[in-house]
């Protein structure tokens, strides 16, 4: 039988990082949770505890050049996920698969929505000029890499969006609500995500996940809402110039939010 490639994934407790974990040992990937040591909350403990469980290898390190040296000389494959304050440190973990040479397949932190393909706001226009950069210090220093873009997380949308665990009567619509979203659920990005770098027809490829059922408009979504829980909500609806004033926060990661 052939040998399952290794998998090291750098912010594997986080939001996306933790699906990514377990779609690499569900399909059968020894596999590698590299974690700050400082992660001691009751909630990542139990996670740690979970996935030790299922045969993840815990690695406890700093975004330091010799510890991340280290873990990726004993891998195949590196997927990144590292939340959004640390978008660039991904230049460590560049250099550190530069050095190491023996990566077969690098997939940068990303997820959303391709740069290249949208023009938003200033505050997310930042945050894809950052992944920009990172991109092409991947193609220049000639590492093998897939970028995924899977668009939209649907369960985190779907909640923003609808509060449905909060029983509200009450939805804020953004603009008049008939702008369309691709949203696709975390589990089925981490498997594409997983699937996709050990794929040699991805190799040096942007993957695009856009499938037409995933299509979908806020009201279009209250409308599905309200007939699965037989309710008539009421709409207050945020106008467009009001999202731009939101998007004007202090703060660029609570800002790319709106």
């Amino acid at each position: 039988m052939e040998r399952k490639n290794r998998i090291v994934v750098f912010g594997g407790s986080g939001y996306i990082g933790k699906h990514l974990v377990k779609a690499s040992i569900s399909l059968g990937h020894p596999t590698i949770l590299y974690t700050r040591p400082s992660q001691t909350l009751p909630s990542k403990t139990q996670l740690y505890k979970d996935f030790i469980s299922m045969g993840v290898t815990l690695v406890q390190g700093e975004l330091e050049h010799e510890q991340i040296l280290g873990v990726i000389k004993e891998v195949d494959i590196v997927i990144c996920a590292l939340p959004l304050p640390l978008l660039m440190e991904q230049l460590k973990i560049i250099e550190a698969i530069k050095v190491a040479g023996n990566i077969k397949r690098f997939i940068p932190t990303g997820f959303g929505a391709e740069e290249d393909r949208i023009n938003p706001l200033p505050p997310f226009q930042a945050v894809l000029d950052e992944k920009r950069k990172i991109r092409k210090k991947i193609e220049s220093a000639g590492i093998p890499y897939t970028a995924i873009y899977a668009n939209c997380f649907a369960a985190y949308f779907i909640n923003y969006l609808l509060h449905p665990h909060q029983n509200l009567n009450n939805i804020n619509v953004y603009g008049n609500g008939e702008a369309k979203a691709v949203l696709n659920y975390e589990e089925d990005i981490a498997m594409l995500t997983v699937k996709a770098a050990n794929d040699p027809r991805t190799l040096n490829r942007v993957l695009t996940c856009r499938p037409p059922k995933n299509i979908i408009s806020q009201n279009e979504l209250i409308s599905f809402w309200e007939q699965k829980c037989s309710q008539t909500f009421t709409k207050t609806f945020i106008a467009e110039e009001q999202l731009v004033n939101l998007s004007q926060s202090n703060s660029i990661y609570l800002s790319i939010s709106f």
